[in-house]
């Protein structure tokens, strides 16, 4: 009786777990945010993995099966991420969208939303209603986990905002991924580098950053990638920047940290460069 009590309860978990939607998610962040949110009910898969730059991805027939069968597909904008250009034209009407800068009403070239714990926040709270809207059976799990990570986001914010009082962190970055950092916290960055991915702003743009740097000394270089530009790397040199790359180091530890651990990294590099 009791192995049978046993066989039937796990029955009703596998059909629980298969009435979950499958969501597929672009890049590693957007995975972490919405794998905080769905706790307990189902885990997103994720398409740009490791270390693949998502403004270089190429995609392959796996992805676009994956993508294909998805309930719900979550990516930051289709100029952001390499390939997502015409992903909203070909996935099938079965299929729900979440396109995140335009529903947070953003028309930006920086699609680095987590840095900005505002944007953050309200991302949460967007992911949150669709996942509630697709699976309500589970609206009750979607909104504790969401309310739990907004406030882990929100004493991140405070305590980062009150050493930032106190403290005069001096940075450039590689290329413009801090900019809604920058809004949302009042600190800017000395300068960025590339104003885009790739490109920067010709030989008055690099003259106008080092006589900058020469005014007001930064103490360090942040960068997203595993391996900054040539040009980046020559500026570090020139005026001994510490060089601190935010992505975490492999998937292993951004799974296991999550989006806060990936905030934690901006904050103790900032640390660092005060």
């Amino acid at each position: 009786m009791r192995t049978a009590l046993l066989l039937l309860l796990l029955c009703l978990q596998g059909a629980t777990a298969l009435a979950a939607p499958r969501v597929v998610t672009s890049i590693a962040p957007l995975q972490e945010i919405t794998a905080a949110i769905m706790t307990g009910i189902a885990s997103p898969e994720l398409i740009i993995t490791g270390q693949a730059s998502m403004h270089h991805f190429a995609f392959r027939p796996s992805h676009m099966r994956r993508l294909q069968e998805a309930d719900l597909v979550i990516w930051i904008d289709r100029h952001f991420e390499a390939g997502f250009n015409r992903v909203a034209e070909i996935l099938p009407a079965t299929t729900s969208q979440l396109e995140i800068l335009p529903a947070l009403g953003l028309d930006s070239t920086d699609g680095h939303i987590w840095y900005s714990p505002l944007l953050l926040q309200q991302s949460i709270d967007i992911i949150a209603t669709r996942l509630t809207r697709l699976d309500p059976e589970h609206r009750a799990g979607y909104h504790d986990n969401a309310s739990l990570l907004a406030a882990e986001v929100a004493d991140w914010r405070a305590a980062t905002q009150t050493w930032l009082q106190d403290h005069q962190p001096r940075f450039i970055t590689d290329h413009a991924f801090t900019t809604h950092f920058e809004s949302d916290l009042g600190y800017p960055a000395l300068a960025t580098i590339h104003d885009q991915h790739d490109g920067h702003g010709g030989l008055g743009e690099l003259n106008r950053i080092e006589e900058l740097l020469r005014q007001y000394p930064a103490s360090c270089l942040l960068t997203l990638e595993s391996s900054p530009s040539p040009l980046a790397l020559e500026l570090a040199h020139k005026y001994r920047l510490k060089v601190f790359k935010l992505t975490p180091p492999d998937a292993v530890n951004a799974a296991a940290t999550g989006i806060i651990g990936r905030l934690q990294i901006l904050s103790n590099a900032l640390k660092a460069c005060s």
